[in-house]
């Protein structure tokens, strides 16, 4: 009777030690993508024109490729780890957000901002039709060459679901002409005979990464550095409405929601991830003063981890996604980003802001 009563106790721990082991993958996956970021941070230091967000998916698309995907981005849950690091990153980031610098520094520049942004997100989704390029590449592309680069990209891909060579590409992409636009930028202006101003001015809504913003400035002068990184500043603030807005289009974006039939709340709840909702209250916080001091740790912090899910990004592409995309995003690219050029110019030599 008392053998029935009592069944042995170790067979109680078996669960924990399966589920222990099941997560192991998981964090040798986030090790693997922290290694490749601290790399490419390295890397990053040495060569600012490029950056740690390029180098991170090059490192990680090399990898994949050399030693295969099953190995790699499939054992190693890598795909959860882009996830959950995009979206983390993107919440900090707005951490570091002020929405009353847009009121205080930027006002000057929004109108102009209004008509660039307006003009370099109309071109992708209604040229890229014609090029073959997928709807998704083309927002992706719109929005990392109107507004920050890679860190746009970023925050729109989770709203959009985008595949992960379909960011990796649309990086690369905004990538190549951010190496355009510190060569040829100052060039073009001094050709121009641009006001210190009116290049800052310029360059702050036409150029599209942080660091080639600053990069190509700041070749043109100390004064254009420091009214071209105001500009930017406003214009990366403007990822909040611009991410919402993107995710209350979606089911006009989208075949797979336009045949949903939901009301609008059940629509906002469905495309407006939860992560969005946390990175307007972070930015809500930071503008109210509650981040602090803090800020420019979370500034770093964020861009870390932004880093990291780029690496992971890389982890989970293939080099046939990116030839069997063509030429057609290249070439978007380039449009994209001579709209926004000519069109900034345009409106600054009207106004008289040149």
């Amino acid at each position: 009777m008392n053998e029935t009563a009592h069944p042995p106790a170790p067979a109680r721990a078996a669960p924990v030690r399966a589920a222990s082991t099941s997560n192991r993958p998981l964090i040798a996956g986030v090790a693997v993508c922290v290694v490749i970021a601290l790399v490419a941070e390295a890397a990053g230091r040495l060569l600012p024109v490029i950056g740690a967000p390029i180098i991170a998916i090059v490192i990680g698309v090399a990898i994949t490729n050399l030693v295969g995907h099953a190995p790699v981005a499939g054992r190693l849950r890598i795909k959860e780890v882009s996830g959950f690091a995009l979206r983390a990153g993107i919440v900090i980031l707005g951490a570091t957000l002020n929405l009353g610098d847009v009121a205080h520094t930027g006002a000057n520049s929004l109108p102009l901002l209004a008509l660039t942004l307006t003009l370099g997100l109309a071109f992708p989704l209604l040229v890229g039709r014609s090029l073959g390029v997928d709807w998704r590449m083309r927002c992706l592309i719109g929005m990392g060459t109107t507004i920050c680069g890679a860190s746009a990209i970023a925050a729109l891909a989770p709203v959009l679901r985008a595949k992960t060579e379909e960011i990796a590409y649309s990086i690369s992409v905004i990538f190549f002409f951010n190496m355009l636009a510190v060569i040829i930028f100052p060039w073009f202006g001094h050709m121009l005979h641009l006001s210190d101003t009116g290049f800052g001015l310029w360059s702050g809504t036409a150029v599209n990464d942080t660091s080639a913003v600053v990069a190509a400035a700041f070749a043109y002068s100390p004064e254009a550095g420091a009214y071209a990184t105001i500009v930017k500043l406003t214009r990366t603030t403007l990822i909040i409405p611009l991410v919402l807005g993107f995710g209350l289009l979606m089911p006009w974006l989208d075949p797979e929601h336009r045949a949903e039939k939901t009301n609008l709340l059940g629509r906002i709840g469905k495309v407006i991830p939860w992560f969005i909702g946390l990175f307007v209250l972070a930015s809500l916080a930071n503008t109210l003063g509650l981040v602090g001091p803090a800020a420019p740790t979370l500034q770093l912090l964020a861009r870390f981890v932004l880093v990291v899910a780029l690496a992971a990004v890389g982890l989970q592409a293939h080099w046939r996604a990116f030839a069997g995309a063509g030429f057609g995003p290249l070439l978007l690219g380039l449009g994209t980003w001579a709209v926004v050029a000519v069109s900034s110019l345009v409106v600054q030599a009207w106004t008289a802001q040149l």
